[in-house]
């Protein structure tokens, strides 16, 4: 099994979710879930939750045919337990890391 990245440049996730890196640039502006941080030269480094976000944004505007105002309301109305879900599977995997991070300063 390939081991995920913790990290994404826009062009390699352009590359994985199939979209321009216009569009990633513009959903960033539009969506405030997708958060980016930037590196020391200011490229931006998107997380496996971006990612899984932008896949979400994706499926809901081309597959499912929402505009951006109708996927941001979608966004915000989904279920309470589905963002608990997912906020626990984030923390999960945030505390995953922290211990890797505390077995090699050991």
């Amino acid at each position: 099994m390939m081991e995920k990245k913790k990290f994404y440049y826009i062009g390699d996730l352009s590359r994985m979710v199939s979209l321009p890196a216009h569009i990633l640039r513009y959903w960033e502006k539009e969506f405030t879930c997708i958060k980016p941080i930037r590196d020391g030269k200011g490229n931006r480094l998107y997380t496996e939750r971006d990612a899984s976000t932008i896949r979400h944004i994706k499926s809901l505007v081309y597959d499912r045919g929402f505009s951006i105002r109708g996927a941001k309301k979608e966004l915000r109305e989904e279920s309470p337990r589905q963002l608990l879900q997912s906020n626990k599977n984030f923390l999960k995997s945030v505390l995953r890391e922290v211990r890797e991070l505390k077995k090699c300063l050991r």
